[in-house]
């Protein structure tokens, strides 16, 4: 719920044009994330058969491993809110 939460506050702070690239940043941390850590945890239920492609499980954990890749890394992302904390400019 905090996830869909801050999605729903950065929706309205796009629309009104004031999302600034810090807000856009964390919405893909936190999001992209939660979502591996979610399928983790789903992954583990399923054991070996989580990695064969006969299960749809894999095809979901394929799909949240890369959230974390493409549109920036979460590693960007760390680095782009953390120059924003420290007040330097990105």
């Amino acid at each position: 719920e905090m996830g869909r939460a801050y999605f729903n506050q950065c929706l309205q702070r796009y629309r009104a044009g004031q999302m600034s690239p810090v807000d856009a940043a964390t919405l893909k941390l936190m999001l992209s994330e939660m979502q591996c850590s979610s399928i983790d945890r789903c992954l583990q239920l399923f054991g070996g058969y989580g990695y064969t492609l006969e299960y749809p499980i894999s095809r979901f954990y394929v799909d949240a491993r890369i959230q974390t890749i493409y549109a920036g890394t979460s590693e960007i992302m760390k680095e782009v809110i953390a120059r924003d904390m420290l007040g330097r400019v990105a």
